[in-house]
């Protein structure tokens, strides 16, 4: 295992596709992606679920999530966030989440490219053999988007956290193996050659 990476947030560069550490400087930027009131419904109640700012940025860093920034390397754009969290080397587990993104990005294969360099980085370099994604049940485009990396509905926990209307909310759990990965990983670059988003 790469102890290194467990420690340490990285930095993962596609086509057009960066991922790289969070920085308090990316508030304008993270503030300007922010383009839909409705990006961050289905997050957590709390500060993750209120829109950019100095005070929620700081505290993304201070989380102990390896927060990272999507960046458009078509425009220069900061496009979004993601995170790596949960994360248990002893167990070799890695939960992938706290994403969003800007509406100019979605449906553009953006998410698939993010997600395919996270995989990557999870199994390739970490050397982990789960990985995981928590997504709100009532989250439909989340959820589709998920089943879209290949990944393994295995169930619900129930009235497991609270929306930022207050309200329970069950989360919905999936996960791709390490055993699965090569295959789920020529599957994500298929559709990537065919313009599926």
């Amino acid at each position: 295992m790469n102890e290194t990476g467990w420690l340490n947030p990285p930095t993962l560069s596609g086509r057009r596709v960066l991922l790289r550490p969070m920085r308090l400087s990316d508030v304008a930027g993270l503030i300007a992606a922010h383009d839909d009131d409705e990006t961050l419904r289905y997050f957590p109640y709390g500060v993750e679920s209120e829109p950019p700012c100095e005070r929620t940025v700081a505290h993304a860093l201070a989380s102990g999530r390896q927060v990272l920034t999507q960046i458009d390397t078509l425009t220069g754009q900061i496009a979004g966030t993601t995170s790596l969290y949960n994360m248990n080397e002893a167990h070799a587990r890695v939960t992938v989440g706290y994403t969003w993104l800007a509406k100019s990005v979605r449906g553009s294969g953006f998410n698939r490219e993010s997600k395919l360099l996270l995989l990557d980085y999870v199994f390739d370099v970490l050397d982990a053999r789960r990985a995981e994604f928590n997504v709100d049940n009532e989250n439909v485009r989340s959820r589709r988007a998920v089943l879209a990396t290949g990944a393994t509905e295995e169930g619900a926990l129930r009235e497991h956290a609270r929306r930022r209307d207050g309200s329970w909310r069950t989360t919905i759990v999936y996960s791709i193996l390490a055993e699965e990965w090569p295959q789920v990983r020529l599957m994500l670059l298929a559709s990537d050659q065919s313009g599926i988003t």
